[in-house]
């Protein structure tokens, strides 16, 4: 028995399934221009926090890498562009309003001169555009490449005074365990061949900072599970602690040893350098032992021809201009305020 088909069924079933695609295509098509330009806008209104941030990866070896974060959150979310091209755009006023809240604590950051707060909260900002313009479902799916962005703030030098402490303390206990006598006072230490200081660059928060963005980046590739992923990154983190403080031992001895004619100089860092080098490719080596295999592809979910994004197409379009405006209230805030406050020496209480 042949089944009967409803010819004016049948044309309005293949409109539907056609027509499914092409909303989804429209809802990228307008979602995605408008949170590039929203992007551009916040760079361009956030141009001196960019400059100021560009200076100290360039004057800093601690935070030199913050160059290559950006490129490297494009490329991961590139590498899941499929999975994302899956999911509707559904903009998401909330997001419109955090973002204008973390404004606000930009503003404050910048009128306290805490360059540290300005920076995270200009981050922030590039970071909620997304959910802002393309939804909580498709920020969710770049979950990690935007968390990632964190890596590209300068921060970490208010650990500097302890990881020096912690550094001094263990290479004077392994002299003195090597049967070497020490005088020590406070950061500088005296043994027969000579007399030794711990500075920051011996404090290893460059190698920490290394390390960890490094050791992130590698746990989200090569683990899925969270738990795998997390032990690496704190890992990640104790290995370059530890590796520090053998490092100093070892050229604070190679100095006595040889009568301080090696690991006094360029060599000093050199030694240093090569070493911490040796233990990040054992670490990453031995984890690569329990890199667990890629997931499978998800199924390509049915069609749903009402999954209009929430709002309307035109409501991507009116979030990046609220994004835009809410944006640019805080620079315009700052300056009028800064053009207004009297010099802080005339300010009188």
């Amino acid at each position: 028995m042949n089944p009967v088909v409803d010819p004016d069924r049948k044309i309005l079933m293949n409109e539907s399934v056609q027509s499914a695609p092409e909303r989804e295509d429209k809802g990228w098509s307008i979602a995605l221009p408008a949170l590039i330009v929203a992007l551009l806008a916040i760079l361009v209104l956030y141009r001196e926090c960019i400059r100021d941030r560009v200076e100290i990866w360039a004057r800093s070896d601690t935070f030199m890498h913050g160059f290559v974060v950006p490129p490297i959150t494009l490329w991961l979310i590139w590498r899941i562009r499929k999975s994302i091209a899956l999911l509707t755009p559904r903009p998401s006023v909330w997001a419109l309003l955090g973002l204008t809240a973390i404004g606000f604590v930009w503003l404050l950051g910048e009128l306290a001169t805490v360059g540290v707060v300005s920076q995270f909260a200009f981050t922030t900002l590039l970071v909620l555009a997304v959910p802002a313009i393309l939804g909580f479902q498709v920020a969710r799916s770049m979950t990690f490449p935007l968390a990632f962005l964190y890596f590209a703030v300068p921060f970490g030098e208010f650990a500097l005074p302890q990881l020096m402490e912690w550094t001094a303390n263990f290479t004077i206990l392994g002299l003195r365990l090597s049967g070497i006598p020490v005088y020590r006072e406070g950061l500088h230490f005296v043994i027969p061949s000579g007399s030794w200081s711990v500075v920051e660059a011996c404090s290893g928060v460059r190698y920490i900072i290394a390390s960890l963005t490094v050791g992130t980046l590698f746990a989200y590739l090569s683990y899925h599970s969270l738990r795998r992923r997390l032990i690496f990154i704190g890992v990640a983190f104790i290995v370059p602690v530890i590796a520090n403080w053998v490092r100093a031992y070892m050229i604070v001895m190679i100095g006595h040893q040889s009568g301080n004619k090696l690991a006094v100089g360029v060599d000093h860092l050199i030694y240093g350098w090569a070493f911490f080098g040796i233990v990040i490719i054992a670490m990453f080596w031995i984890g690569s032992h329990w890199r667990e295999d890629e997931l499978p592809a998800p199924s390509q979910p049915l069609l749903n021809i009402n999954s209009a994004s929430s709002g309307g197409n035109s409501s991507p379009l009116i979030l990046a201009l609220g994004i835009i405006v809410m944006a640019a209230i805080w620079p315009l805030a700052q300056w009028q305020l800064e053009r207004n406050l009297p010099p802080l020496s005339l300010i009188h209480i």
